[in-house]
């Protein structure tokens, strides 16, 4: 129907010019005059047939289509110019959309529970804490009262995360795993349940009942071969038998939690005590009553943490409460959000310097076409119709960039993966090419082709068909006009890059620094292992320090062993925070308490960790438990706290949580150490003796000749001489240790880098290209300059002073962008010091070395000007 109706249309319009041929001719014309006289007189034959379709109201897809296919063949006719344009929108794509996946996965994490709105956590506020003090654990006491809450929780329940224990079985060598011990309803709060057998039931959390298990689907998968018979057998978990009830789905995950199984949460009467209430080691999970707001959840949990610090104010003093969705609390507990800021404005930028390549592109393309674009417009094309020309060009080559970015951003992902395994719960946390990735990779393709088509575009259209008509040589004016918008970009290309390039520079300065600061204690040649000590065979202070006694001699009798020692918190990975009471020294107002970290060591970890002892003495195998008790503070305990005056002999109270305080003589002071490898800061610490304070959870430190991984065969024979089913945790070099503790800092650095490395190298490009194509446009100029007399320097000079003119110009305004920078890393990342000034000269000057880089090869194709070729050519 359509080509019958352009058929007709062509015939009429033919019968048309024939008829008014022949009553010219009539009236005395030959027919070539009269045929000429009637096509002047009817006009524009294609914009009349445009018009006509348009008038049959087709014109839209057709004329699209019919723009595609020219721009089609536009690209194919040049593909060094089209390769160059879609790698370059690829590369910034892939780097957006890899970004964005991460982004995605860590800020917008998929949760089981339909109506998430309604689920959120309930956490105590510590007036202790410096670091995310809103989000801390809750005491079981407190838990049991927010239950009873029916009024604002419909449904609360309560995990304690991160469990240490042994998993073993008939026939079985036990390992360590890490599991989570559950209200029953637990599952069900977030809308999720077994794939195999069943969940726990009203019941199995009291005391006695609670020998059942429900297993991870990796575990299962891992341990007992997805075998869909493990459900009713029997394991054996921390020496006793445990009976698996149920498997989860692959699918369920709680973000970063990674339990390998999970048991009843069993509360005893002695959880509700006062005493009690200094255990906070539960995640409150709740279920907002119909009608609840956020902010009316918030009011209660701080009405009830104010009424639980009037009732008990020495332990719930100052402590609050607050409450967040559950997407909100797991991703700002998780703490990632402000690298990944950081990481999308750099891919950001890293995105508008490649349109603004690509721009610059199209620029220099539609130069050269300039003829081509006047004969289109006297023929009748409009500015619209051309602008619409150029921008469906742009936008096929940002679709076909956008479908190369998307293949680079799958590998991207997949390279991500690879990198983000530095632990246990960034490693669960599924990065994926789902829809969202897809969705944003449509969006930010159509957004490169508006920023790299646009401009250059309405630039193009603009045409004066005097000059355009004749040798574009002629056009100087045009080419001057769009070397300025040229110049304008490619400035913008070095302002970017050179505040990616100080960002990056700053970062990297910092976290080295912090890398290698002292510690305070000699991290090389040791070897570290954690142990958890289960209450079945060890129930009470007696049976721990024994097991401790008895196994640090075989340890020390390993080949190569220099010295070992037990500790409750290894040096530089923090430790447990208190309150301590001075003798003879009034205690602070509640506001200002008196805090220190306290470490529980046998005797030999000075020494092996090479700890100095500043005065007095350490701990001795006399301070057991049948000792007065003593304790071991460092410098800046008695720096703070005692004002730098004598410390042994003092008098200090510990409110250590698990049992009463008790008067403790500070025996002697040692150096300071370091609170966390990856923090500048050193808070008061006191050292208690493992022989006084026994704990379940502890690690060993191996100081030997050889290498750490030598002895990690012989400390196994050795623990398991003492105790076979024990087995042991996180095995690993103390510098392996550290190196754990940086969560991935170097990996943010190095990808910050390579952000910035790609965009001083697409600012490179942009520079060249603009050098070059300001050198073609200039070549009969330079032709005659050389006619009068320039030499090759003067003209090689010239085009050197426009690239560094646009280089200054664009360094300037990044300078002045960047120059905030350390500062707010600063306040982003507190107890880091970024600012530094010595970075911007260096940036600088590096942008200038490759700003010279790119315009040399331009400077000298336009010192080799054949001046008689130049003119000839003219």
């Amino acid at each position: 129907m359509r080509k019958r109706r352009y058929e007709d249309l062509a015939v009429s319009i033919e019968e048309h010019i024939a008829l008014k041929t022949e009553e010219l001719m009539a009236g005395g014309m030959t027919r070539e005059e009269a045929e000429r006289a009637a096509r002047r007189a009817f006009g524009n034959r294609t914009v009349i047939t445009e018009r006509s379709r348009e008038a049959w109201q087709w014109p839209t897809i057709e004329s699209l289509w019919a723009d595609v296919r020219f721009a089609v063949r536009q690209l194919i006719k040049s593909p060094g110019f089209t390769a160059t344009a879609v790698l370059t929108l690829a590369l910034g794509i892939a780097a957006n959309g890899t970004i964005f996946a991460i982004l995605t996965a860590f800020l917008m994490p998929n949760l089981p529970e339909r109506e998430a709105d309604k689920l959120v956590a309930v956490s105590a506020v510590n007036p202790n804490k410096n670091f995310l003090p809103d989000v801390d654990n809750v005491s079981a006491a407190n838990y049991l009262t927010l239950r009873a809450d029916t009024g604002v929780f419909a449904e609360t329940a309560a995990m304690n995360d991160g469990i240490s224990g042994s998993l073993g079985g008939e026939h079985e060598q036990a390992e360590a795993i890490q599991y989570d011990a559950v209200t029953p309803n637990y599952f069900g709060i977030l809308g999720s349940g077994p794939a195999l057998g069943r969940g726990f039931l009203a019941g199995e959390d009291q005391p006695g009942r609670g020998r059942v298990v429900v297993l991870s689907h990796g575990l299962w998968a891992r341990r007992y071969g997805s075998d869909p018979g493990i459900v009713g057998r029997t394991i054996r978990l921390n020496r006793e038998d445990y009976t698996v009830v149920g498997v989860m789905g692959g699918d369920f995950r709680l973000m970063y939690y990674t339990p390998q199984l999970w048991t009843p949460l069993t509360l005893k009467a002695a959880d509700a005590t006062p005493d009690a209430r200094r255990n906070r080691s539960l995640i409150v999970f709740a279920r907002l009553a119909r009608g609840v707001t956020l902010a009316q959840a918030n009011a209660e949990a701080r009405r009830l943490a104010a009424r639980a610090a009037a009732d008990f104010p020495e332990i719930e003093g100052r402590w609050g409460g607050s409450v967040r969705t559950l997407k909100d609390y797991l991703v700002y507990s998780f703490s990632i959000a402000k690298a990944l800021a950081i990481m999308m404005t750099a891919v950001g930028f890293v995105l508008l310097i490649a349109c603004a390549n690509v721009a610059g592109l199209m620029l220099t393309r539609a130069a050269g076409r300039q003829k081509e674009l006047a004969i289109r417009a006297s023929l009748g094309a409009s500015r619209w119709r051309i602008v619409r020309q150029l921008f469906i060009e742009g936008l096929t080559i940002a679709l076909i960039g956008g479908g190369a970015g998307l293949g680079l951003t799958w590998a991207g992902i997949h390279l991500m993966r690879s990198l983000l395994t530095f632990n246990d719960a960034i490693a669960a946390v599924p990065i994926a090419l789902d829809g969202r990735v897809l969705a944003f990779a449509v969006g930010i393709t159509l957004l490169s082709a508006l920023l790299s088509s646009v401009a250059p575009a309405l630039k193009s259209s603009r045409i004066d068909l005097n000059s355009d008509l004749r040798s574009e040589g002629r056009a100087a004016t045009a080419g001057r006009s769009r070397n300025r918008l040229r110049a304008v970009l490619v400035g913008g290309e070095i302002a970017m890059a050179l505040f990616l390039l100080v960002g990056a520079t700053l970062l990297t300065r910092g976290i080295y620094s912090l890398e290698h600061q002292r510690l305070g204690f000699r991290e090389e040649g040791m070897l570290t292992a954690g142990l958890t000590l289960d209450k079945a065979k060890y129930p009470d202070a007696a049976a721990q320090a024994r097991f401790v006694r008895d196994l640090l001699p075989r340890v020390r009798q390993i080949a190569g062993v220099e010295d070992a020692a037990a500790t409750s918190n290894l040096p530089a990975t923090g430790a447990g925070s208190i309150t301590v009471h001075v003798e003879g020294i009034a205690d602070p107002p509640p506001s200002e308490p008196r805090e220190a970290e306290t470490v529980v060591v046998t005797p030999e970890f000075f020494a092996a960790a090479a700890v100095a002892a500043l005065r007095g003495r350490t701990f001795t195998e006399q301070d057991d438990a049948n000792a007065p008790r003593v304790a071991v503070v460092n410098e800046r305990f008695v720096q703070r706290y005692l004002s730098g005056g004598d410390a042994v002999g003092r008098r200090v109270k510990l409110e250590v949580g698990d049992g009463p305080a008790q008067w403790e003589q500070i025996v002697g002071v040692v150096a300071d150490v370091k609170s966390y490898s990856e923090e500048t800061r050193v808070d008061p610490m006191v050292y208690e003796t493992f022989a006084q304070r026994p704990a379940y959870g502890f690690s060993l430190m191996i100081r030997g000749l050889a290498a750490p991984d030598s002895m990690i065969s012989p400390l196994r024979q050795a623990v398991a001489a003492v105790d076979p089913e024990l087995p042991l945790t996180s095995v690993m070099s103390m510098e392996g240790v550290i190196m754990a503790q940086r969560n991935g800092d170097p990996i943010f650095v190095e990808i910050l880098g390579s952000f910035a490395g790609l965009a001083l190298m697409l600012s490179a490009i942009g520079i060249y290209g603009l050098i070059a194509y300001s050198v073609r446009q200039r070549t009969p100029e330079f032709g005659i300059r050389m006619a009068l007399g320039a030499n090759a320097r003067d003209i090689a000079r010239m085009v050197l002073r426009e690239g560094l003119k646009v280089t200054i110009v664009g360094s300037v305004v990044g300078l002045a962008l960047a120059l905030p920078l350390g500062n707010a890393f600063n306040a982003i990342f507190p107890g880091i010091q970024f600012v530094s000034p010595g970075v911007y000269p260096v940036v600088l000057a590096a942008m200038a070395l490759v700003a010279l880089a790119a315009t040399v090869g331009p400077a000298r194709r336009a010192a080799r000007v054949d001046p008689s070729q130049a003119l000839r050519n003219e």
